[in-house]
């Protein structure tokens, strides 16, 4: 199993997982629109599976019959100024069910490269969770107060290089802004360790 295959697999279920936060926010809130950039991102990595399935298959038009059109469906973000785009979530369901087959093939396979899957999955759900929360306690309060602040500032932060400019001011602020430099660390290491991997099999 590839590393690729297993990624998107756990991202099929961190955007359910997203989907159904979204919920419980209005349109309109810094938070909602957080969540929905999110969404865009992991849809983009949905499309480039699509393209890349699609690409390899021997029969393309027998691929889209039984999982392309899935694929495809659950690619299109849910963008509220199209409302039938709504229904498209019921693509995002379906693709469980084929993540579920990958995952299940990762439990008994046991590979090395899965340790790097699940490494990815592990930073993405950080970056993810502590920007969220940093904006929710943060937001009114210090100078992180947009969702675009919010992005930025996990960005800086997951990538330890500290500008200064955006920052957390209250005490759960700084406990995930910690969280967050670990997973980068974290991140990079895995990175690297997967990079020399490879190397060392082109050798």
């Amino acid at each position: 199993m590839s590393v690729t295959k297993l990624v998107i697999a756990l991202l099929s279920v961190v955007s359910i997982i997203l989907l159904s936060i979204s919920f419980f926010f209005p349109a309109d809130s810094e938070l909602y629109k957080l969540l929905n950039y999110y969404d865009y991102a992991l849809c983009a990595f949905f499309l480039y599976d699509f393209l890349v399935e699609l690409r390899r298959a021997d029969n393309r038009w027998k691929y889209f019959r039984t999982y392309g059109w899935i694929d495809l469906l659950s690619s299109i973000p849910v963008v509220d100024a199209l409302r039938f785009a709504r229904i498209l979530r019921i693509f995002r369901i379906l693709r469980i069910f084929k993540s579920y087959n990958i995952l299940v093939s990762f439990i008994k396979s046991k590979k090395k490269e899965s340790f790097y899957g699940f490494a990815v999955m592990i930073v993405v759900l950080t970056i993810i969770f502590s920007s969220f929360m940093v904006l929710l306690v943060e937001h009114k309060t210090g100078n992180i107060n947009t969702a675009e602040d919010a992005l930025w500032w996990s960005l800086v932060t997951m990538a330890t290089v500290g500008y200064g400019d955006l920052y957390p001011v209250t005490s759960l602020g700084r406990l995930f802004a910690a969280i967050q430099i670990v997973s980068g660390i974290f991140g990079f290491g895995a990175v690297i360790s997967y990079l020399n991997d490879q190397v060392k099999r082109w050798k």
